[in-house]
């Protein structure tokens, strides 16, 4: 009996034109780990939510029609209940999953509620927070916790389940590097001793790549591949049309033609490549000197709780124009850094000057005129009726005329591309276009410094390419960008210096090339370079940021 089996699934939404899911069809062996990918829209949290009965018994959409069987169980057939025992779902929206007060509280509620015994709940609760790394948090206030560890929690209390299905619908976004390694050498675990069946919808290729036995592609709906890593990812020029990014070493041995099998990671990388490529004139990092500071902070500490120090006597200066990225693990200080400069945040102690004066004296509402906030998560901030309101409110803040807000408010429609969206509700919008409406209402204020706080979760790369590249124009026209991210081909791409927080302390400070050189040291920091930086320095002794600049210094020797 397979575990999963899906046969010519239609699924269409009210108000929609187009099916969420046409035709599908998919069977999944017991104890198999399927990757699903595909870009943004293309049906892959649909195909997750009929697998646990959520889709047709509580979602109902306009059309739902042929059969998803879980262990010989139809879910047209079976209430979510029932199905909940066979199936553990965590979703991209993890804050939804979490209601408890507590960690303790939540990773033992579903435990208790299928009738274990007291020693059986607490031995779970212990085994999924290890798993999860979030063991000493069983106090610890759910509200209390980073983006990211409020989804490891998610997970935990999914894992303390022990479902004999488990489905993670980009349930890693939110995590550091490390954090996502961890959640996938569990997954392996599974699959290695077949406890459970995986089903892992993921924007991180690279990740699934080295683990999964099958990759399924959805789009519009529709399945487009379905077979081996290695031979899906082998589509490089089509994966990358639909605005997804395969391993950075099968780019690049694709990109230089190398007539091989492609490497799914980097030691294969380094084993299968030809011997007769060498690398001439590396570029150097070179440490930009910029006259203006944009932001000086010095001895900046910060407590919540007047016991845990989430930020210890960070100094550090960036001057105007530059593109900071921001990095570390969960929990390490990373959004309470950016909060206290634009003052969401009060900082215990410390001193931060914003162009030479102290913003610690002023209020958040003056300092938004200075500091654009977006946040990890663009509905604390969103709460207009519609996209064109949404605009309007900042530049009416500033007692601008009717005509200027409506000119600003047009531009920004116009250079997010969403013009088409100006009268819908931005609540029902995808996550990527809720982000965008964010960034847009803040961009509408015109302010000097842009602090993006996680941008990226969540999207598609084709999503957060154009996001990114957003920010670097906004970046070459003077703007002072500062990027909290886990996404470390972003950093590598788009940021020219790197700050690593570790635990509330700045740890490293300077020019991305050579803190990515730093790959062991940065282990000990929960931050993993990406392939080409990894596979460069171990290649070739020379640290590559991406691969295009790898490609402009590699040349065929003799």
């Amino acid at each position: 009996m397979s575990a999963i089996e899906i046969e010519n699934l239609f699924i269409k939404y009210r108000g929609q034109s187009d099916y969420a899911l046409q035709g599908v069809n998919l069977r999944v062996k017991k104890g198999e780990f399927v990757g699903i990918i595909g870009p943004t829209g293309a049906g892959k949290s649909s195909f997750c939510t009929t697998l646990n009965g959520l889709i047709p018994n509580l979602i109902k959409p306009e059309e739902f029609k042929g059969d998803v069987t879980i262990f010989g169980l139809n879910t047209k057939e079976h209430t979510v209940a029932e199905l909940s025992q066979h199936v553990g779902i965590v979703f991209q929206d993890f804050e939804s999953q979490l209601f408890c007060t507590t960690v303790l509280l939540e990773t033992s509620f579903g435990p208790g509620n299928l009738g274990l015994p007291r020693e059986e709940i607490l031995k779970r609760v212990d085994e999924s927070l290890k798993w999860t790394r979030l063991t000493g948090f069983e106090k610890r206030y759910t509200y209390s916790l980073s983006g990211g560890e409020k989804q490891r929690l998610a997970i935990a209390a999914t894992l303390s389940m022990h479902p004999t299905i488990i489905v993670l619908d980009e349930a890693t976004a939110d995590l550091d590097p490390v954090g996502k390694l961890e959640i996938y050498q569990i997954a392996k675990q599974f699959k290695e001793q077949q406890t459970a069946t995986m089903v892992i919808v993921d924007h991180h290729l690279d990740r699934l790549a080295e683990i999964a036995d099958r990759i399924v592609v959805l789009n519009n709906g529709q399945i487009i591949y379905d077979g081996k890593p290695r031979e899906v990812f082998s589509h490089v020029d089509e994966l990358i049309e639909m605005g997804l990014r395969p391993p950075q070493v099968t780019e690049l041995f694709f990109r230089l033609g190398i007539k091989d099998e492609y490497p799914l990671d980097v030691n294969e990388a380094i084993n299968r490549f030809p011997q007769n490529y060498k690398v001439t004139s590396p570029p150097k990092a070179i440490s930009e000197n910029f006259e203006a500071r944009a932001i000086e902070i010095r001895n900046l500490s910060h407590t919540y709780d007047g016991e845990f120090w989430a930020l210890k006597d960070i100094n550090v200066t960036i001057g105007r124009g530059e593109f900071v990225g921001v990095i570390g693990p969960n929990g390490s200080g990373k959004t309470t850094f950016a909060q206290c400069i634009n003052g969401i945040v009060r900082p215990t102690k410390g001193s931060i000057k914003l162009f030479g004066e102290e913003a610690t004296i002023k209020s958040v509402s003056e300092l938004g005129k200075i500091v654009g906030y977006v946040f990890q998560n663009p509905d604390y901030q969103i709460f207009s009726n519609t996209v064109r309101e949404e605009f309007t409110v900042g530049p009416r803040s500033l007692g601008l005329s009717l005509e200027e807000v409506n000119q600003r408010v047009a531009e920004m429609l116009k250079t997010l591309g969403i013009e088409n969206l100006a009268n819908e509700d931005p609540f029902f919008l995808s996550k990527a276009n809720r982000e965008r409406v964010a960034v847009g209402a803040v961009l509408t204020l015109k302010p000097e410094i842009i602090i993006l706080d996680e941008p990226t979760t969540g999207l598609s790369p084709g999503e957060v390419k154009k996001m990114m590249e957003l920010a670097k124009s906004l970046n070459e026209q003077g703007k002072t960008i500062v990027a909290i991210t886990h996404d470390m081909w972003v950093v590598a791409q788009y940021c020219k210096r790197v700050l690593v927080l570790h635990n509330g302390e700045l740890q490293l400070d300077g020019p991305t090339q050579n803190v990515f050189s730093q790959i062991d040291l940065l282990k000990k920091f929960y931050v993993e370079p990406p392939q080409v930086c990894r596979f460069s320095q171990a290649k070739f002794g020379e640290t590559f940021l991406t691969i295009e600049e790898l490609m402009k210094h590699v040349t065929l020797g003799g």
